[in-house]
């Protein structure tokens, strides 16, 4: 007779601990895990001053009013390029808050800190309905303190990445429950479409493999049932991508605009990055070593506590809880299940790390984009510690409390100071510091170029280091400085310029330090006028000899940023309302 693990359920209190202790206890871990950081300063890592500068964009546009930033104006020697528009919102949102709250050199380890918090969280929802509270609190202190993610946080300080982090067990958690829902596949997927692209292009593989597992591991299920779940899964992937169109639609109408295939450099394409690879480059090669072992620890800890879990002799509680009472009555995928999904899903994982996986990624759609075969360790991580944890109720499910707080904190504080500050720590140059970096942005000194974010078919390499906002030209590509009159310019809002250019003898053309890009529309004298271009992209205006001219250029939401709003808005709205309707009890919505 089966048996389900509910709120009496000897084995597992559901009250045993206080409801705020597991908060404050991955608030301490995570702060543990960011003193390096607070003591030493931040560490500048390979992303490091993308996300800055992203950061202190939006927070400077929305100082001043706009609300959904999408060009960031001091890239590209301040020519700026789109990368708002496609980078995911939801990290550098984060981030631009937090520098809106606190000073700006405490901003990295704020964002690392509430991050890795939220990593905390989020494993012990995937494990509370497993394991004692005890274990789950454990759980998801180890998870924010497992060593891709302090990886991911101080040596690569990949900050969109480390984000999506935390909502991978989520993932885990709608797709191992004894009833897969719509709603809870879409809410993770929405979240990892929102935080970083790679991250979200293997969630939704990871998706499909598990979700191939559990179809496979249903034994005994109809062929209805097995088609319901899949059914589910594509409808949650689905729903999840509709409540992101607003950042969605436009990525997928207006990126071949930019030079998306940049990004994929044969250094960063999936078959230069497979385990222990070596390159002639030390710098990719001392990266793929360190993701390489960690690879291996991860995975290997994972496989091995899986085998001893479906070695040792099942208990008979087999369901994966839920949170409602009603979902206890339907048993269709039990704890010995996910376990042996878990543990498939980790080697699968494993050999797409390797060579001989390379057929995979050359056909798989998109898989080119997520570059290096690592990151699939985002989500490994989350198995591999459901594992650990699972493994740890089993042979210790009753943990003193009194050793494990203890033992928690000491862990992270040693895992912290030594593990990421000791090894994966980077030392900031003199230019790269926080303060530095945001005098450079006040003083609009302008930085380099993101190639992948360059409007197609402009040149970086003809780009002007050092311009004004405007100059006067008698050709195209005419560089600054050999008309020395300027014209009069302000700059009235973040997303509009305007120039006053007094009478020239001659006809002659208005240069603009600025890219043309789809949204951004050209006014001579109040008339809109299609501009030309040079080779590295900047806007150049006719203008006609004898008469004074005033040029006014403005960036204007585009029609698939406004239909991508509307869809979202559309499409949460009747979620909330089948949501709201289904818990009154007026409507049976499948789940």
């Amino acid at each position: 007779m089966v048996h389900i693990r509910d709120s009496h359920d000897e084995r597992t209190p559901r009250h045993e601990l206080p409801t705020w202790l597991p908060t404050l206890v991955f608030a301490v871990a995570a702060l543990c895990a960011v003193l390096p950081l607070i003591v030493n300063g931040c560490s500048c890592g390979h992303d490091f001053d993308f996300h800055l500068l992203s950061w202190m964009e939006a927070a400077h546009q929305w100082q001043h009013g706009v609300l959904k930033p999408v060009w960031a104006f001091t890239a590209a020697y301040n020519a700026g390029e789109p990368r708002l528009l496609f980078y995911p919102p939801l990290s550098w949102m984060t981030g631009a808050a937090l520098g809106m709250l606190l000073p700006w050199p405490a901003v990295p380890a704020a964002f690392t800190a509430l991050v890795l918090f939220l990593s905390g969280l989020s494993m012990q929802r995937l494990l509370c309905r497993w394991t004692t509270p005890t274990v789950a609190m454990l759980g998801g202190c180890l998870y924010l303190l497992n060593p891709y993610m302090l990886f991911v946080g101080y040596e690569r300080t990949a900050y969109a990445e480390l984000l999506a982090a935390a909502w991978t067990p989520l993932l885990l958690a709608a797709l191992l429950r004894d009833r897969v829902t719509v709603w809870r596949v879409a809410l993770p997927v929405a979240l990892l479409w929102l935080t970083n692209a790679p991250a979200a292009v293997l969630g939704c593989y990871a998706v499909l493999l598990l979700g191939l597992l559990r179809l496979i591991l249903m034994f005994g299920a109809d062929a209805m049932a097995r088609l319901r779940v899949a059914a589910v899964l594509a409808a949650g992937v689905l729903l999840g991508g509709l409540l992101d169109s607003f950042y969605l639609l436009p990525l997928l109408v207006e990126r071949r605009y930019i030079s998306l295939d940049l990004a994929v450099v044969p250094i960063a394409r999936p078959d230069h990055n497979f385990l222990f690879q070596w390159d002639k480059d030390v710098f990719h090669t001392h990266v793929l070593v360190q993701a390489s072992y960690i690879a291996i620890g991860l995975c290997a800890t994972g496989v091995l506590c899986g085998t001893v879990l479906l070695l040792l002799k099942p208990v008979p509680v087999v369901a994966f809880g839920s949170m409602h009472a009603r979902d206890t009555r339907h048993v269709g995928f039990s704890r010995r299940n996910a376990t042996l999904a878990l543990l498939l899903f980790l080697a699968v994982v494993f050999f797409l790390l390797t060579r001989w996986s390379l057929p995979f990624w050359q056909v798989g759609p998109e898989l080119v984009y997520a570059q290096f075969p690592w990151r699939f360790l985002v989500v490994a991580a989350a198995a591999a510690v459901a594992l650990l944890a699972s493994l740890l109720d089993r042979v210790a499910s009753r943990l003193p409390l009194a050793a494990v707080l203890p033992a928690a904190a000491l862990t992270a504080l040693l895992v912290g100071w030594f593990a990421a500050g000791q090894y994966f720590r980077e030392e900031c140059g003199d230019d790269e510091t926080v303060a530095v970096q945001r005098t450079q942005f006040q003083n609009e000194k302008g930085v380099d170029v993101t190639d992948e974010y360059t409007p197609a078919n402009d040149d970086n390499g003809d780009l002007p280091t050092a311009a004004p906002p405007a100059w006067i030209a008698s050709e195209a590509n005419e560089e600054p400085g050999k008309h020395p009159l300027l014209p009069e310019h302000t700059h009235p809002a973040p997303e509009t310029f305007q120039f006053v250019v007094p009478p020239q003898r001659e006809s002659a053309l208005l240069v603009v330090r600025l890219r043309q890009f789809p949204g951004w529309h050209t006014r001579r004298d109040g008339v809109e006028l299609h501009p030309g271009q040079r080779s590295d992209g900047l806007i150049v205006v006719p203008l006609p000899a004898h008469s004074p001219h005033q040029v006014d250029l403005v960036y204007r939401t585009t029609w698939d940023q406004w239909l991508g709003a509307g869809l979202s808005g559309t499409v949460l709205a009747a979620s909330a309302w089948a949501v709201r309707r289904r818990r009154s009890g007026t409507m049976d919505v499948p789940r």
